[in-house]
C-alpha cells in the first residue's frame, strides 16, 4: 500500500512533512490530555477555562491572515520549524505560569505558533503534491496529523503513574521540538514557484484578496462550516447525550474518539475519490451524510446506533477540510498558495471561534436537540451552495463546457 503511495507522491519533501505532523501531533495529543488536570488542579472553573480556549482561537484567527506574508518573506520550511519550537516552547512553560494572565498570553500566542505550523505544513503539501493528487496529498496530511493526537493521548495515560501532569506538558515540549528537527534536517529549501500562464479559456490569476477569496469561496465556506462543526460538536454533542439521552459522562466522552475514528475511515478514501471525480463533488456527497447524521440523532435512542452515527456523520463532515483544501489548490495557481491559504484559514479559524459561541447560546436557548437543527442547517446551506456554484470545480466545469 505505502509503496503505490509512493509511486503516486514520490517527493521524499511530501513524507517529511507527513513525519514532522504525526509526531508533533503526538505532541498536541499528550498536552491535551493533561491540559483539563492541570487546569482543575489551579481551581480554574468551566467559564475561566472557556475564556482560555478563547484566547488560544484569538490566536488562531489574528495569524490567519499574515502567516502568507510571513511564509513568502522566511519561506514555508523555517516558518513550519519556527511555528513547532514556538509551540513547544509555549506548552512546555506551562507549569511555570501560575496567574490567569499569563496563562492567557500563553494560549494566544500557542495560538499564533499553531497557525503557523498548520499553514506552512499545508503550503508545502500543496506545493509539493502532484496536480492530480492534491486531495490524496491532503488527505494523507490530515490523517497523519489525527493519527497523532490518539498516539499523544495513550503515551499520557500509559505514563501518568510515572510523570505528573506539569511533566507531561515538558515532555510535549521536548517531543514538539523533535518535530521541528525532523522538519529543520529533512525537508529541502521550498521549490521555485513559476507562474503558470492560464490557456486562453481559463479564468486568469488576479492579484486582488477579494478575486482570490471569490474564486475560492466554495473551499472556504466548507472549510469554515468544518471548524464549526469540529470546534462546537466536541463540546455540545456529548452534553446533549448527557442531558438528553441520558448517557453517562463516561460513555459520552468517547465522542471524540469516534470522530476521530471516522476520519481516519473516511480521509484517504475521500481524497482519491475527488481526485477521480472532483473534489467539489465529494465535499458536497459528504455534507449530505453530515446533514443525515444530524438529522438521525434527533430520532435516535439507543447508544450504539448514536455512535455509528457518530463514525459516519463525523468522519464525513472532518474528512471534508483536507479535500476543500485540495479544492483550492487545484483552483489557484503555485504562486499564489500563500495567499489562498491565508484565506482559507482565516474562515477555518473563524469557523473555530464563532461555532461554540454562538451554539453555546442556541444551546442554552432551546435545548440540545436544537444544535442538532443548527448543525444540519449549517450544512444543508453548504450543499445548496455546492450545487450553485458547482463549476467552482475546475473538473466540473471542463466538462460542462
Amino acid at each position: 500500500m505505502f509503496a503505490s503511495l509512493r509511486a503516486r507522491l514520490p517527493d521524499r519533501n511530501l513524507w517529511v512533512v507527513y513525519r514532522t505532523m504525526i509526531v508533533l501531533s503526538t505532541a498536541y495529543g499528550i498536552a491535551l490530555a493533561v491540559m483539563p488536570m492541570v487546569l482543575q488542579h489551579r481551581d480554574l472553573g468551566a467559564d475561566v477555562v472557556g475564556e482560555l480556549a478563547s484566547f488560544f482561537a484569538l490566536g488562531l484567527v489574528l495569524f490567519a491572515a499574515p502567516s502568507g506574508a510571513v511564509i513568502r518573506r522566511f519561506s514555508a520550511r523555517w516558518t513550519l520549524t519556527v511555528s513547532i519550537v514556538g509551540y513547544g516552547v509555549m506548552i512546555g512553560i506551562i507549569p511555570l505560569l501560575a496567574s490567569y494572565t499569563s496563562l492567557a498570553i500563553d494560549r494566544f500566542v500557542d495560538g499564533l505558533f499553531s497557525m503557523g505550523a498548520w499553514m506552512s505544513g499545508e503550503t508545502l503539501v500543496l506545493w509539493r503534491a502532484p496536480k492530480q493528487d492534491k486531495a490524496l496529498a491532503t488527505s494523507l496530511s490530515a490523517s497523519f496529523t489525527m493519527g497523532g493526537y490518539p498516539i499523544g493521548a495513550a503515551i499520557s495515560f500509559g505514563i501518568s503513574s510515572w510523570l505528573s501532569p506539569e511533566l507531561r506538558f515538558v515532555l510535549a515540549g521536548a517531543i514538539a521540538c523533535i518535530a521541528a528537527i525532523v522538519c529543520a534536517t529533512g525537508l529541502d529549501p521550498d521549490p521555485k514557484i513559476e507562474h503558470e500562464e492560464p490557456s486562453s479559456d481559463a479564468p486568469t490569476s488576479s492579484g486582488s484578496i477579494l478575486d482570490l477569496a471569490w474564486r475560492i469561496k466554495t473551499s472556504c465556506a466548507a472549510t469554515f462550516a468544518s471548524g464549526f462543526f469540529q470546534s462546537s460538536g466536541a463540546l455540545f454533542i456529548p452534553r446533549f447525550l448527557v442531558d438528553e439521552r441520558h448517557v453517562p459522562e463516561e460513555q459520552a466522552s468517547v465522542v471524540v474518539g469516534l470522530v476521530g475514528l471516522g476520519m481516519l475511515l473516511f480521509a484517504s478514501p475521500a481524497g482519491r475519490l475527488g481526485d477521480r471525480i472532483g473534489h467539489l463533488r465529494v465535499m458536497r456527497m459528504l455534507a449530505i451524510a453530515g446533514l443525515l447524521g444530524m438529522l438521525a440523532f434527533l430520532v435516535l435512542d439507543s447508544f450504539v446506533a448514536m455512535c455509528v452515527v457518530i463514525v459516519i456523520a463525523g468522519g464525513a463532515i472532518t474528512a471534508m477540510p483536507p479535500l476543500s483544501l485540495a479544492l483550492q489548490g487545484v483552483i489557484a495557481e503555485p504562486d499564489e498558495y500563500t495567499r489562498t491559504n491565508s484565506i482559507f484559514n482565516v474562515f477555518f479559524a473563524s469557523g473555530l471561534v464563532v461555532g461554540p459561541f454562538l451554539t453555546g447560546r442556541v444551546f442554552h436557548a432551546f435545548g440540545g436537540s436544537a444544535i442538532l437543527w443548527l448543525f444540519a442547517g449549517l450544512w444543508a446551506v453548504f450543499v445548496v451552495l455546492s450545487v450553485v456554484f458547482r463549476n467552482d470545480d475546475p473538473r466540473r466545469a471542463l466538462a460542462s463546457r
